[in-house]
């Protein structure tokens, strides 16, 4: 993992995810969260505001974790990570069930780059249920094991993390060992509401399980004061130990 992803603090590990339908009400969160250094940028924002929140957020020297989920063939994943170089990108992320050749392709794509972007591979969406993971889905096996197995795929393609639940955290870890990144989505302080969240956490739990970062949305952003829920998530995080 390169220097400057390495968390200096826990509030570093904190990465809020910016939901919103407008890029003035984004920065105008962003510029009120101060301490918050690491924010997620995905397709709905994008939608609302294009690139400009991208090349925003950067002026204002924050890191951007540009969550697009890209799942396609290895030309095209390959292709648009090279074109997302022209981006002050920290980290893309690509879905795992893409399969090793589009994985490899996006982290080729990455490495090449000026300024590398970290590739982290999404195994499990966190509100997917465990009868969805099967009825819909149609996967054998259980859920634990389908994050376990593409894990060892992404860390085998190169990839420098993956996006899982807390659940499967200290597996991945300890399969993957320690310098492989875990971010850890479905966070929700105690007491909060799960919203559409099946595979949830609380800081302090995906903390002790081993996360590298905590991707947190309403609980920070909802909230009618978001710098106090911000330090709220940090004490907890100590709570871990």
């Amino acid at each position: 993992m390169e220097s400057r992803l390495q968390p200096i603090s826990r509030a570093d590990r904190i990465i809020v995810a910016l939901d919103f339908d407008c890029q003035d009400d984004a920065l105008r969160l962003v510029e009120r969260l101060s301490p918050a250094t690491f924010f997620k940028v995905g397709p709905r924002l994008l939608a609302a505001s294009s690139w400009g929140i991208v090349n925003a957020l950067a002026e204002m020297g924050k890191k951007i974790f540009l969550d697009l989920k890209l799942h396609d063939i290895p030309t095209t994943v390959g292709a648009t990570v090279t074109n997302l170089g022209r981006y002050p990108v920290t980290a893309l992320s690509v879905h795992a069930c893409t399969g090793s050749e589009t994985l490899k392709s996006a982290v080729r794509s990455a490495r090449s780059l000026p300024s590398p972007i970290q590739i982290w591979a999404v195994t499990l969406l966190t509100s997917l249920s465990d009868s969805a993971f099967v009825d819909e889905l149609m996967i054998n096996g259980s859920p634990g094991d389908y994050v376990e197995h593409l894990a060892v795929l992404s860390r085998y393609c190169g990839a420098d993390g993956v996006v899982a639940p807390a659940t499967e955290t200290s597996r991945i870890k300890e399969v993957c060992g320690n310098e492989f990144v875990v971010v850890v989505p479905g966070i929700r302080p105690s007491g909060t509401r799960r919203d559409d969240q099946s595979r949830l956490a609380t800081p302090a739990e995906a903390i002790r399980a081993g996360a590298d970062f905590l991707v947190v949305g309403r609980a920070i952003t909802a909230s009618h004061d978001p710098v106090a829920a911000f330090l709220r998530i940090v004490d907890e995080m100590s709570s871990a130990g």
